[in-house]
């Protein structure tokens, strides 16, 4: 039977209970939401993460008409444990006063309310928040605590936010990375070496997992067809009326050329006389109207509009138009970018800034990683390497959002506390030295 003695809690842990309790009753009777994703991850669209769509069907068969509610109360229970055990394994490896533990937490709580609301918004952010706070916490675990032992778990966890949330692929190979650093001088010790292979491997697995799903569900062994649709858009934005004639295949110049005209008669065209911050505002505000409902529309638009393959399935003739969107995108991406690489550099390099909301923040992060990346790479010491970590999780999120998206918040906020935490850490190095 379960004893706990309430008098031997200490002030902080009634704190926390109270912080946890408050921000469960919030989400508990806060209504569903359902955005635009919400509607295509039921649909099981080609272009949805596999991990997020079987979660939604498991619920909608268990739960019927009541789905929401449970997933709701699912997305706000699993997100207060990861919240708390990344806390407690932060606060404990970082070694954190009372101040900063309170300012911690507030950050770490701050998704759950206006305007993320990520465990009452039914999309991918309620599930993926959580697995990634687990997935730092462990791999921080995994270095810093000599815990290789949950290395195990670390994979697994890491499968799973991938699954959901495929912005967070690479992140692996930066625990990788320091954990070679770390282990340098006997790297060629078989436990190692197995270590750093199931670091950098487990991403080939999580690749051939997300194939087979599609090859399954929809017929083709490709990954979900949406990375280069969206990160088509910014060279689409800035590129020139002329620039499909630099697309060799007939077809995909044919969508460009169509995607363009469209983007034209609905003024959503990069504006020579604005500065780059009016020419990101714009993008940024309009990003959905240029990507999902033009690009991506016209792509779909036309493959439909052509007789399938003989020979196809059926649900390999409803994939099919996604699929050949995403490699006409992909053909886009490369070419458009390198035609029109001043443009869309100025572009990428403001949509990154943006999304730190000040390019000092920006400027910070870039300075400590490199100069934690020079330390650590010439002496290993603990205190740099967590600077390292922290601060390359921070830029590879943002790098690559600006890449193949636009910096809003739904995006970026698993960073806010790890900035935060490179922030104080910083600051102890400088107190120290």
């Amino acid at each position: 039977m379960l004893n706990i003695n309430f008098k031997n809690l200490s002030t902080a842990t009634y704190i926390l209970f109270i912080a946890y309790l408050s921000v469960f009753l919030f989400c508990i009777f806060t209504e569903s939401i359902y955005s635009p994703d919400t509607y295509s991850y039921l649909r099981a669209m080609p272009y949805r993460q596999m991990g997020y769509v079987i979660f939604l069907k498991i619920f909608t068969i268990v739960f019927g008409s009541y789905f929401d509610i449970a997933v709701v109360f699912t997305h706000t229970v699993f997100s207060l444990f990861a919240v708390n055990y990344f806390f407690k394994k932060v606060t404990s490896i970082f070694n954190l006063n009372s101040i900063y533990k309170l300012i911690l937490i507030l950050i770490l709580l701050f998704p759950f309310f206006p305007p993320l609301y990520i465990a009452n918004n039914i999309c991918s952010e309620g599930l993926g928040y959580g697995l990634y706070l687990l997935f730092v916490a462990i791999g921080l675990d995994i270095l810093f605590n000599n815990k290789r032992e949950n290395l195990i778990y670390y994979l697994i966890i890491y499968l799973v936010l991938v699954f959901i949330r495929s912005q967070f692929i690479f992140s692996t190979l930066i625990f990788a990375g320091v954990y070679f650093l770390i282990y340098r001088k006997s790297i060629l010790n078989r436990k190692h070496l197995i270590n750093i292979i199931a670091f950098c491997c487990i991403i080939i697995v999580a690749s051939l997992t997300e194939r087979t799903y599609h090859k399954l569900k929809d017929g083709f062994f490709k990954p979900t067809p949406l990375g280069f649709i969206s990160a088509s858009t910014a060279p689409i934005y800035v590129s020139d009326r002329t620039d499909y004639s630099l697309i060799d295949q007939r077809e995909y110049r044919e969508i460009l050329q169509i995607s363009y005209d469209t983007l034209a008669k609905k003024d959503l065209l990069l504006k020579l006389n604005e500065t780059p911050k009016e020419h990101y505002r714009f993008f940024h505000e309009n990003l959905p109207k240029i990507c999902n409902q033009t690009v991506l529309e016209q792509a779909v638009k036309y493959f439909s509009s052509k007789s399938p393959p003989i020979g196809f399935t059926e649900k390999q003739v409803l994939s099919y138009p996604f699929f050949e969107a995403e490699a006409a995108c992909k053909v886009y991406t490369t070419v458009l970018i390198k035609d029109n690489f001043k443009k869309w550099i100025q572009l990428y390099y403001t949509n990154i800034t943006y999304g730190f909301y000040a390019p000092i923040i920006f400027y910070f992060v870039v300075l400590i990683f490199l100069y934690s990346l020079i330390k650590t790479v010439l002496t290993y010491q603990k205190k740099y390497a967590i600077l390292f970590l922290l601060s390359s999780l921070i830029l590879s999120n943002a790098l690559f959002i600006a890449f193949a998206s636009h910096s809003i918040m739904r995006y970026l906020f698993y960073n806010y506390a790890l900035l935060f935490l490179l922030l104080i850490n910083t600051l102890k190095l400088l107190k120290r030295e």
